[in-house]
């Protein structure tokens, strides 16, 4: 128990010399010792929480779930241009069976290609996607479907035979790019050999959501059908992906048996992204981790470093009413430790609210969901990463004081 009682009196007057260098004797080093610590730790934490949001990929924000069936050799890559990549067959007949299914809100399919737009004497290639559109189906691409007809009549249960509506939806940038308005004719034809040539009218011009990451490009929304016939799809109904809405969770493990050779993902967006390279989100918290370890190791082992030689009459004063060496050292780490663990803490508020105003930010402005998850494990973390720091700072911290000066000299 004497030498319990010895260890915490040591630890008490440990945390004593530290709230009075931050309170009165040394306010300003102990406040750059803590700082540097919280920015570093804050960087990594913010840091970290955006790579375990691109590791867990973004879902819809509310009850509103949506997924995209990708065909396996497809994904995330075929997402914007889908050219020679892997497609769904019988897409048609396939959408009705989920649309048939009761927690399927609606369910489309989905083809992008990329077409050679001719009006006038102007020729642009645009990013054509192809849906079946319906009431319950607001935006696809960041184009509403709203001023397409609803269903997909040119397909015809499979014939293409059906009437040939015409209707195109432009973005303003494939507007302005054409030079065209709303009413205007366009000679749409595929951008791959054995496409067909076809004639297209503009019923919208809009400006594509922020949040589809397409704003800024030349879209064209367009009847299904009709852009596989121009793209010479129709045999054999292909597509991309199936979009299916669903206010349902737990679909994705149903859409995954119902189609056994195409992959489930939820997505938040046109061309958001689930199947994120995890390398990349790994890189960024090591990166992150060796940038904090090495920051606050530096800060705190510069300005305690100074602090302890200018300790050294207190640290002489120590060894002659008897403090050991031992003794001595502990006080110091103590102090190290007690530092960096207050940085942490205060690190980690800033991390949680850098992470939730980067979050609303990029929402507003850029992204449909929060690109950025704060784990609460990562509470753990940031304190650990800082215990870490005042264990590295702590030997130099000693070598410090063994460079003291003596007893003796301090007397003199």
């Amino acid at each position: 128990m004497s030498r319990l009682t010895r260890w915490v009196g040591l630890v008490g007057v440990a945390l004593r010399r530290t709230a009075t260098k931050a309170t009165r004797t040394a306010p300003r080093q102990t406040a750059v010792s803590v700082l540097g610590v919280a920015i570093a730790v804050a960087l990594m934490l913010v840091v970290t929480a955006t790579g375990l949001g691109l590791v867990q990929g973004t879902t819809v924000r509310g009850d509103a779930v949506d997924y995209w069936v990708v065909p396996e050799g497809g994904g995330a890559s075929t997402m914007v241009v889908s050219t020679e990549s892997a497609q769904l067959g019988d897409v048609h007949a396939k959408s009705a069976a989920l649309n048939d299914d009761g927690r399927v809100e609606y369910a489309t399919p989905v083809q992008i290609s990329v077409l050679k737009v001719q009006s006038g004497g102007t020729s642009e290639y645009v990013l054509g996607v192809g849906v079946v559109p319906d009431p319950k189906l607001d935006r696809v691409a960041g184009l509403p479907t709203a001023p397409l007809s609803p269903g997909d009549p040119h397909y015809a249960n499979g014939s293409y035979d059906g009437e040939w509506t015409g209707q195109a939806v432009l973005s303003t940038g494939a507007a302005r790019s054409l030079g065209v308005n709303r009413t205007a004719t366009l000679s749409v034809s595929g951008a791959v050999s054995g496409s067909a040539n076809r004639d297209l009218r503009v019923t919208a011009v809009e400006s594509a959501a922020v949040e589809s990451g397409l704003s800024g490009m030349p879209v064209m929304l367009v009847h299904l059908s009709e852009l596989q016939t121009i793209t010479g799809a129709q045999s054999g109904d292909l597509a991309d992906q199936i979009l299916v809405q669903s206010n349902a969770g737990g679909l994705q493990s149903s859409l995954e048996d119902r189609f056994p050779t195409a992959n489930a993902v939820t997505r938040s967006g046109f061309t958001a992204q689930n199947s994120t390279d995890s390398d990349l989100p790994l890189a960024m918290g090591v990166a992150a981790l060796l940038i904090a370890i090495v920051v606050g190791t530096l800060f705190v082992a510069t300005t305690q470093g100074l602090q302890v030689e200018a300790d050294s009459e207190q640290l002489a004063t120590l060894t002659a009413i008897g403090f050991s060496r031992r003794a001595r050292a502990v006080l110091l780490v103590v102090q190290a430790l007690a530092l960096t663990l207050v940085g942490g803490a205060l690190g980690i508020v800033l991390a949680y609210l850098t992470t939730a105003v980067t979050n609303y930010a990029a929402v507003r402005a850029i992204a449909p969901v929060p690109i950025a998850n704060f784990h609460p494990l990562l509470v753990a973390y940031g304190f650990g990463v800082s215990l870490l720091i005042g264990v590295l700072v702590a030997p130099y911290l000693l070598a410090m004081e063994r460079r003291t000066e003596g007893v003796a000299e301090v007397i003199r």
